[in-house]
C-alpha cells in the first residue's frame, strides 16, 4: 500500500467499524487517528489508551442500534479483530470520540489534521457537506449493499426481508446525500443459507475493507475510481416492529433465512395463516413438500408457500 495518504477512519464500537478497520491495517494503511461516534452533541474528545468501554457509548446516547452479537464466524476462514480500540492501542493509533463531527472544535481539528481522505465504515449521522470537503481527496464509505439498491441504515435486513440472496458490498465516496455518492468499487457476495446477521455483516466488512484499501492504493497513485450513481435507486429507514411480520406466501427458503439473519433483533416474527396467528423467535430449518414429523416442545411447524420452517415459538404472545 502506498504510504502517501494521510487518512482517518470513522467508525462505531460494533464489528462492522472494527474489522474494516483490521482490513486496513493489514493492508499496510497509515491510520493518523480513529473517531468513534459518541453521545450526540458531544464534543470532541480522546479516548484514554487501554480504553475501558464504560459509559461511552451505549445504545442509549446512538440513534441506531450497535449489533454487536459474539456469532460463529468459524466458517468464514478469517480470523476477526476482538476490539476496534484494541486494534488502534496495538497500531500505535491516537482514538478520539465525537457526538457531532459538525462542530467547531471537530472541524478545527479534522483541519489541523491536513487530511487527504476520511475512511467511513458505520456512522450513525449525516456529515455535513462542509465537512466532506475538508480531506483533500473527500470522505470513502462502506455500504453493505450493491448501490444505488438498498440504501440508509440497516440495509442487510432489508435485503434478507426482500429475499436476495446475491448480496454485495459498495465503496463510495461521500456527498451530501445518503450513501448517494459516486462508487468506487463494488463486490458481489453469496451468502449460503442459515447466516446469522453477524456473521452476513462481517463477510460485506472482509469484502468491504479490501475494496476501502484498493480505492486507496488508487487514490494515491492518482487514479481514483468516481462513478456516479444512477438517479434511481430505493432508500429503506430503520425496520419497525411491523417489519417483522413474515407473509404465508413466501417461500419457506425465503423466510427461514430472514428469520436467521434478524433473530438476534429480540423482536417477535409475527405469521398469520389460515385464521390463526403464530408468534415465532427463530428458525432452525426449512422443508419443501408437507412435513408430517413432530416439531418438538417449544418448537413449530410454520408453514409458507411450498413448505414450512421449522421454527423457535416466542415464549408468550406480545401484548
Amino acid at each position: 500500500m502506498s504510504k502517501e495518504l494521510r487518512v482517518l477512519f470513522m467508525g462505531m464500537s460494533g464489528q462492522f467499524s472494527r474489522i474494516v478497520l483490521g482490513r486496513l491495517l493489514a493492508r499496510d494503511v497509515e491510520v493518523a487517528a480513529v473517531v468513534l461516534s459518541g453521545p450526540k452533541g458531544g464534543s470532541l474528545r480522546g479516548l484514554p489508551v487501554p480504553w475501558e468501554g464504560v459509559g461511552l457509548l451505549s445504545n442509549d446516547n446512538l440513534e441506531l442500534p450497535v449489533l454487536n452479537s459474539p456469532g460463529d464466524y468459524s466458517r468464514l476462514g478469517e480470523a476477526l479483530p476482538a476490539s476496534l480500540l484494541g486494534l488502534a492501542s496495538a497500531a500505535g493509533i491516537p482514538v478520539f470520540e465525537c457526538g457531532d463531527i459538525g462542530q467547531s472544535d471537530a472541524t478545527d481539528w479534522l483541519a489541523a489534521m491536513s487530511l487527504d481522505v476520511v475512511c467511513v465504515a458505520c456512522w450513525n449521522r449525516l456529515v455535513p457537506a462542509s465537512v466532506l470537503d475538508i480531506p483533500r481527496n473527500g470522505f470513502l464509505n462502506v455500504h453493505p449493499s450493491l448501490l444505488p439498491a438498498y440504501r440508509g441504515p440497516f440495509p442487510l435486513f432489508w435485503q434478507y426481508r426482500a429475499g436476495e440472496t446475491a448480496m454485495g458490498v459498495t465503496v463510495h465516496w461521500m456527498d451530501a446525500g445518503l450513501d448517494t455518492g459516486d462508487i468506487a468499487g463494488q463486490r458481489r457476495i453469496q451468502f449460503e443459507d442459515g447466516l446469522r446477521g453477524p456473521e452476513a455483516e462481517a463477510l460485506c466488512a472482509l469484502a468491504g475493507g479490501d475494496l476501502l484499501a484498493e480505492a486507496l492504493e488508487k487514490t494515491a497513485r492518482g487514479e481514483a475510481v468516481r462513478r456516479p450513481q444512477p438517479t434511481s435507486g430505493s432508500y429503506f429507514p430503520a425496520p419497525s416492529r411491523d417489519d417483522f411480520v413474515l407473509d404465508a406466501n413466501w417461500h419457506p427458503r425465503r423466510a427461514f433465512n430472514f428469520m436467521r439473519a434478524t433473530a438476534e433483533w429480540g423482536i417477535p416474527f409475527r405469521l398469520a395463516s389460515g385464521g390463526s396467528v403464530q408468534w415465532l423467535a427463530d428458525a432452525l430449518a426449512w422443508r419443501e413438500g408437507a412435513v408430517l414429523e413432530p416439531a418438538g416442545e417449544g418448537r413449530t411447524w410454520a408453514a409458507f408457500r411450498g413448505g414450512s420452517v421449522l421454527a423457535v415459538e416466542w415464549p408468550a404472545a406480545p401484548i
